[in-house]
């Protein structure tokens, strides 16, 4: 049996941003580069609701994984990268 496959093109900056108790959150904006949607988001839920309403296909679930501390990150990691803009 030949499966369909559905072919989407997004952008998307996703960011890091600490919460007053310490904590980080997700933040970002996704874009559909074929039909120009937009959305901004404070978690990735958000972003893969978006992703499976444009697209029309559900994608994997996400599963919760313990944030490590990102004051013990190793060089070269996300925590320590400078930030281009």
């Amino acid at each position: 049996m030949i499966e369909k496959h559905t072919k989407a093109s997004f952008v998307a900056r996703i960011w890091l941003e600490p919460g007053k108790d310490g904590d980080t959150t997700w933040r970002g904006h996704i874009q559909h580069v074929q039909g120009k949607e937009e959305e901004y988001f404070q978690d990735l839920m958000k972003m893969r609701e978006f992703l499976g309403r444009v697209a029309g296909v559900t994608g994997p679930p996400l599963t919760a994984q313990p944030l490590k501390d990102v004051t013990k990150s190793e060089p070269g990691t996300v925590a320590n990268m400078k930030q281009k803009d």
